[in-house]
């Protein structure tokens, strides 16, 4: 469980390129190689820049 709760951090860090430790860097490693976690990734970057639904005027 913990490791989906710390998944978000693992790709903040490689995405701003956060200098981290060895050990913390091959714990992002296999975060990262998890097949959901590219699945996630991947569909992440498939998004739009701009969602029409959220440039709503309250």
């Amino acid at each position: 469980m913990a490791d989906a709760m710390y998944a978000p951090v693992a790709t903040r860090l490689l995405t701003y390129d956060v200098k981290v430790d060895p050990v913390s860097a091959a714990y992002c490693k296999t975060i990262m190689a998890i097949p959901e976690m590219q699945e996630w990734f991947a569909a992440a970057k498939r998004e739009p820049d701009e969602i029409d639904e959220l440039e709503v005027e309250f």
